[in-house]
């Protein structure tokens, strides 16, 4: 079975905890084609500085080899509103 959800950072350098709950195998995140800039997803430090790096409508996939709690991942990004998308695995 599939989560399905978007983080939107309001604020430009100020992460956002993925507000879904869950317990998943792997999550792909995809930056919307129409942000203005990259977006930073990896955990509660996130930053510009650290993190993994998505351009605009490009893709990163993370496999884990147990499960991940999805409210340990957040996501931050270098202009205001914009979004990531994120589909995860929690067969």
């Amino acid at each position: 079975m599939a989560i399905i959800g978007t983080i939107t950072v309001s604020t430009a350098g100020t992460r956002v905890q993925n507000p879904t709950s869950g317990n998943v195998q792997g999550i792909m995140w995809r930056a919307r084609a129409d942000n203005t800039g990259a977006v930073y997803v990896g955990y509660s430090d996130v930053s510009s500085t650290n993190g993994v790096h998505i351009s605009p409508g490009d893709a990163f996939t993370v496999l884990f080899t147990g499960y991940e709690k999805l409210q340990n991942w957040y996501a931050d990004a270098a202009t205001n509103s914009d979004k990531v998308d994120f589909v995860a695995d929690n067969s």
